[in-house]
C-alpha cells in the first residue's frame, strides 16, 4: 500500500483532525473531485452483491470443510486481511482524495477517526467461524509501530473493529522496520505455527498453532507465497487461480493495491 489510489491526483495533505473530520486538504495540483473507482466502490449495487457472494462462498467452504475434514474446535482457523476486506475505507478517499505516501500516514488516518465501517457478509462470516469453533485471525498491513498524540495504531484499530461489532481472536500488523514490511508470509507463518518474531510484526495477542483453512483479501499478496508480477503474468486458468473460491477468497479494490505497479497495457 505504498502506492495508493493512482486514479486520483497526488498533492492533498490531510493535517488535523476535528470531529472526527479531516479539516483541511490543502491541494498543490488540481484535485480530481471524485473519480469513477471510488464512486463504484462506495456507490454501486455490484460492489455490495460482490462481497455477499463472496463471503457466502467463504461460508459454505468453510462449513463443509469443518464438517468433512470432522475438525475439532480450537483446532483451525481462517485468516481475513482487514482494510477492503472486513472495514470500508472509501470514506478516506471520498473526503480527502489524496494519494497516500506511506503505510503510515493511511494507517494513521483510517484508523483514527473510527469512521471505517463493516463491510457486507463479514460480520455474519466470522461469528459464523467463532460459532463452528474456529479462530479468526486479521492479519493486516497497517503499520503496527506507528503511533502518534492519538495513539498507537493497533489500538486504534482494535477500536475500529470492536466499534463495528467486528468478532477477532487475533491480530498482527506489519513491523515497518523490518526489512519487508509488506510481505504477509511470515504472519501467516505465525499464525500457523504460533511462533511469533517482534523484528517482523506487531501482534495483540498470540493464539496455540492450527490449521489454517481459508483466507480473504482483496490484494493477490493476501494470500500465501503469491506475488502481484508473478500472479499477473499467468493466463488466470494455471492451478494457482484454481485456490480461488476453494480456500481462498478475493474482494474487488479498485481503489489501490499492488496492481498499481503493473504496466498499463
Amino acid at each position: 500500500m505504498k502506492k495508493i489510489l493512482s486514479l486520483i491526483l497526488v498533492g492533498c495533505a490531510c493535517s488535523t483532525f476535528a470531529n472526527e473530520k479531516i479539516q483541511s486538504c490543502s491541494s498543490q495540483v488540481k484535485q480530481v473531485e471524485i473519480t469513477n473507482a471510488v464512486k463504484w466502490y462506495r456507490n454501486s449495487a455490484e460492489k455490495k452483491a460482490l462481497y455477499a457472494q463472496g463471503y457466502n462462498l467463504g461460508t459454505q467452504y468453510v462449513e463443509n470443510t469443518v464438517k468433512q475434514q470432522h475438525l475439532k474446535p480450537k483446532t483451525w482457523g481462517v485468516i481475513l486481511d482487514i482494510d477492503e476486506t472486513i472495514l470500508d475505507n472509501s470514506w478516506y478517499f471520498r473526503q480527502c482524495g489524496q494519494l497516500v505516501d506511506s503505510e503510515s500516514n493511511f494507517s494513521r488516518y483510517v484508523a483514527n477517526p473510527h469512521k471505517s465501517v463493516a463491510l457486507p457478509g463479514a460480520l455474519a462470516f466470522v461469528n459464523l467461524v467463532h460459532k463452528l469453533g474456529g479462530y479468526v485471525s486479521l492479519v493486516s498491513n497497517r503499520d503496527g509501530t506507528f503511533s502518534d498524540n492519538s495513539g498507537k495504531v493497533l489500538d486504534s484499530t482494535l477500536a475500529n473493529l470492536r466499534q463495528e461489532s467486528v468478532y477477532f481472536d487475533q491480530i498482527l500488523l506489519a513491523n515497518d522496520n523490518s526489512a519487508t514490511p509488506t510481505n504477509k508470509n511470515p504472519r501467516f507463518q505465525a499464525v500457523i505455527t504460533g511462533k511469533y518474531d517482534a523484528k517482523q510484526m506487531v501482534w495483540s495477542n498470540e493464539l496455540p498453532a492450527h490449521q489454517v483453512i481459508a483466507f480473504f483479501g482483496d490484494n493477490i499478496q493476501d494470500f500465501p507465497e503469491f506475488k502481484q508480477a508473478k500472479m499477473n503474468a499467468l493466463t488466470g486458468n494455471e492451478v494457482d487461480y484454481a485456490k480461488f473460491g476453494k480456500g481462498y477468497f478475493i474482494f474487488p479494490n479498485p481503489l489501490y493495491g499492488s496492481w498499481l505497479a503493473n504496466q498499463f497495457n
